[in-house]
This record gives structure tokens, C-alpha cells and sequence, in this order.
């Protein structure tokens, strides 16, 4: 099934199919032959793709996995091209952070008010023993952010909100 996702606020289209003896993961630029094996660490991974071995951890919400590898988290969403057909909020989306799991808030850099640029860190949260660093999807103003160190959060809170976009 093809599937879009967002990686680092870009969309592409891919599919995993099996060629018979090993998954290949279909992209625009290609076909990716890969293999990914369970570690004894829990959602710990090795991925092998194009001769590059690489230790990686996953952490999957309803609505984003959570890519942990080479020191640098990835969130990768999935977006559902019936609700893409049937139209959207407008981007109302790419003012909030939402949880894409629960867990627990370990720091916060911003307060409401602060003015922060694209891919700037707002908060580090944890969930399943995984650290990840929440940043900014836009360049704009920190409206609020509800969670302080050391708050707990559930699924799909709101961790930061950004001001609406002026035109």
C-alpha cells in the first residue's frame, strides 16, 4: 500500500514491498533494498540499506514514528491521502506540537512570547525511555506551552503552540 509521510517537514510517497528475498522500499528517486533486525534494546534496530549498517531506535505514535539514529531524532508522519482529498484545516496543524505519544516533559527552552525560527528546539520530551527534542515547524512567536519539567502528557496534547501566521 502506498503510504505519504513527512520527513523534516517534506512529503514523499513510498511503499515496502518483498522482491521475493528481501524488502525493498519503493521512492520516487527509486527502489531501496534494506533489511531491518531487532536488537535486545527495546525498540532498538539495525538497519542495513546500500551497504551503510546503522544502530537505530523507534518509537511509533499513532500518527508519527520517531526515528532515533547517528545522535538526531526524526519524526516521520503519515498522512492520509483520503483526508488530503477531502481538504484540510487550512495549516492551523503547523501551529501545534502535538504528543505523538505519552510521556513524561524533561526540559523546556522557550516561554510564550519568545520568537523562534524553523527547527529550533522547544522542549525534549521522554517516552519509552526515548529523549526526543520537539522543534519549532515554523519560523513565528511561542504562543503557550502548557507542560512544564517534569509534567506528565498524554496522547495528542498539545506540548506548544505557536501564534497564528499575520498575512
Amino acid at each position: 500500500m502506498r503510504r505519504i509521510f513527512q520527513i523534516g517537514g517534506e512529503e514523499t510517497e513510498c511503499w515496502l514491498a518483498h522482491d521475493g528475498s528481501r524488502f525493498v522500499l519503493n521512492t520516487p528517486e527509486g527502489v531501496l533494498p534494506c533489511r531491518l533486525d531487532p536488537t535486545t534494546s527495546p525498540g532498538g534496530f539495525v538497519l542495513r540499506a546500500r551497504g551503510l549498517v546503522r544502530d537505530v531506535r523507534l518509537a511509533a505514535g499513532p500518527e508519527s514514528t520517531f526515528v532515533h539514529m547517528d545522535g538526531r531524532t526524526y519524526e516521520v508522519g503519515r498522512a492520509d491521502p483520503a483526508e488530503r482529498l477531502a481538504g484540510s484545516d487550512g495549516g492551523a496543524s503547523d501551529d501545534r506540537i502535538v504528543a505523538p505519544m505519552p510521556g513524561v516533559v524533561v526540559s523546556v527552552a522557550v516561554k510564550p512570547g519568545d520568537i523562534v525560527a524553523a527547527g529550533q528546539p522547544l522542549l525534549v520530551i521522554e517516552s519509552m525511555k526515548l529523549e526526543t527534542t520537539l522543534a519549532a515547524p515554523r519560523d513565528g512567536v511561542v504562543a503557550e506551552i502548557p507542560f512544564a519539567a517534569g509534567d506528565s502528557f498524554g496522547l495528542k496534547d498539545v506540548l506548544a503552540q505557536l501564534a497564528p501566521e499575520e498575512d
